[in-house]
């Protein structure tokens, strides 16, 4: 019976010891694993901006006529008369009719206060028209043409460089370079070394040129100069750092 006793002993013992040792393994490896994967999981993250200035070679401008009443179809014959005028005068001006969009039409109900509270009086019909150009020589001339021919108000007008795509995929290059190269001097004063990419995003483009409205603006047209746009290009990049 005791030999029998001390025969178990051993061989649980030999058993809790044989754990015991998988158990240390098992943690050496993880901690190697988890080291080695630490050290793949290091990385630099930069910003990198490129930017090319580019001469506006075209102008977009949109426009805007407006009609109030209380009938509909009313309103929507007079908008239609208008718009006729408009285009005709713009094609007359050698301006595209691909270049000229007039479908967004909005219908919104015109509200007036009165003693007994907002009281419904009608209806606003309005119409986008929106004109693209190559002709700078011109868009003091076009732009005074429509507003005597029934447009509203200029909702908004831009120099615009026609071929842009081009220059943004220059700035985007441009961009890749600046933050290679960030990433190699932040490197190089923390004493490591710049691996691969491992992960890299577009972050934003150029602003667009700020809006301006009124027949006034038409009126000041005459000495104004497009001057350079500045097309911009922002990428994140992700660097493994070597160890």
């Amino acid at each position: 019976m005791k030999l029998f006793t001390r025969g178990k002993s051993s061989v649980l013992a030999k058993s809790v010891f044989a754990k015991v040792m998988i158990a240390s393994t098992v943690v050496v490896l993880s901690t190697s694993i988890f080291s080695v994967q630490a050290a793949q999981d290091a990385v630099i993250n930069v910003q990198g901006v490129g930017a090319v200035e580019v001469t506006p070679n075209a102008y977009s401008v949109t426009l805007v006529v407006e009609e109030e009443g209380n009938t509909v179809g009313k309103l929507n014959n007079q908008l239609d008369s208008d718009l006729r005028s408009i285009i005709k005068f713009l094609l007359s001006e050698g301006i595209e009719e691909k270049h000229i969009q007039s479908m967004q039409v909005r219908l919104q109900p015109r509200y007036i206060n009165t003693p007994q509270g907002r009281v419904q009086e009608g209806f606003t019909l309005s119409r986008d028209i929106t004109v693209t150009s190559t002709d700078l020589d011109t868009y003091d001339k076009v732009l005074d043409g429509v507003l005597k021919r029934g447009v509203d108000r200029i909702q908004q007008f831009n120099f615009i460089s026609i071929g842009e795509g081009d220059a943004y995929q220059k700035a985007l290059i441009a961009a890749v370079k600046d933050a290679k190269q960030r990433a190699q001097l932040l490197a190089k004063e923390l004493g490591i070394e710049v691996g691969e990419v491992v992960a890299i995003s577009e972050s934003g483009g150029n602003m667009p040129i700020p809006v301006m409205r009124a027949e006034a603006f038409a009126k000041d047209m005459s000495m104004s100069l497009p001057g350079q746009e500045r097309v911009e290009a922002r990428v994140n990049v992700s660097f493994n750092i070597v160890q």
